[in-house]
């Protein structure tokens, strides 16, 4: 008969449920100066900057980064990751570069490894004991893709959203018809509305005032 090895459980030894907490973000989940109750489709600040999970498939993410440097006009990308997230985060830096119109040299990686402490809650089974917490580290790696400059660019005439998430404005002037079928210049009303005159029965009066 062979010994047992191994710590052997008696009725003083304490035993507990561990409970993982979220480990700190690597980037705040609201840019500053971003109202942090509206929708999340209302954010267009910091979009660049993604954290990389498992539960997240590559290629949403290869989308997602593929819409930031093409409809967003970000020139450099900011990706993180944590312990087992992080072979994940290297499939994906590797397969970025094919699917950017970019040549290879035009695209540079910057990589930055870590440590992070991340906290856990020890709940033991007797409910007269207190709630204990122990630190432990997790290995971190932190990429960033850099295109051509790095100098983060507008997209002419394709994004609609202005600073801070707020739709732009049409700008010029609107076209209001006018009886006859000639079309007059109207100015915009205050608060961005249109100005919108009605077409008018022939023979009756316009509602910009011309006969």
């Amino acid at each position: 008969m062979q010994p047992r090895t191994g710590p052997i459980r008696t009725s003083r030894t304490p035993t507990h449920r561990v409970n993982k907490l979220v480990p700190p973000r690597p980037f705040p989940t609201v840019p500053a100066g971003v109202s942090a109750t509206g929708p999340r489709s209302a954010h267009h600040e910091g979009k660049n900057y993604i954290t990389v999970t498992r539960k997240t498939k590559l290629g949403s993410y290869l989308r997602r980064c593929k819409d930031v440097v093409l409809k967003d006009g970000y020139k450099s990308i900011h990706l993180s990751a944590l312990g087992a997230a992080i072979p994940h985060l290297c499939k994906l830096v590797e397969s970025l570069p094919e699917v950017l119109p970019f040549s290879p040299e035009e695209i540079r990686t910057e990589i930055l490894t870590g440590t992070v402490d991340v906290q856990d809650e020890l709940h033991p089974d007797d409910e007269d004991e207190d709630i204990t917490y122990r630190t432990r580290a997790k290995s971190s790696l932190s990429v960033v893709i850099i295109i051509g400059d790095g100098i983060d660019e507008s997209i002419a005439g394709g994004s609609k959203w202005g600073p801070r998430g707020k739709r732009r404005k049409r700008g010029g002037l609107v076209l209001a018809r006018t009886e006859g079928g000639a079309e007059a210049n109207s100015d915009e009303q205050e608060g961005g509305e249109e100005v919108e005159s009605d077409e008018q029965e022939s023979g009756a009066q316009s509602d910009s005032g011309d006969l």
